[in-house]
């Protein structure tokens, strides 16, 4: 999740391809002490005084050819916001962990 044109916001949505129990799969590599689960569609992550809460939601499927894409609505709320700088750092841990590759 990269912001180059501006600060990180304290709320934001991404649409990404995975199911519910994928993105949990790797929510929870990335960030072991993940609270929540795909069943209740909702994650809580901290890291010092940071709090950031996700959302998901199904979005139906992305065809592509005879390719199907599962699609997932994400929402991520920094409930406890912190310092830009930190929003940004903890953002990129997560991106990073959690990136399949593919270009």
């Amino acid at each position: 999740m990269v912001f180059p044109a501006g600060l990180v916001p304290e709320s934001f949505e991404r649409l990404v391809s995975a199911t519910a129990a994928g993105f949990e799969r790797d929510l929870r590599m990335a960030w072991p002490a993940l609270e929540g689960g795909a069943a209740q569609g909702r994650f809580r992550l901290r890291e010092g005084e940071l709090v950031l809460e996700i959302e998901v939601e199904a979005a139906g499927v992305r065809r592509l050819g005879q390719l199907e894409l599962p699609q997932l609505h994400v929402r991520y709320h920094f409930a406890a916001p912190g310092a830009e700088p930190a929003r940004r750092a903890l953002l990129a841990r997560l991106d990073g962990a959690m990136r399949k590759g593919g270009g």
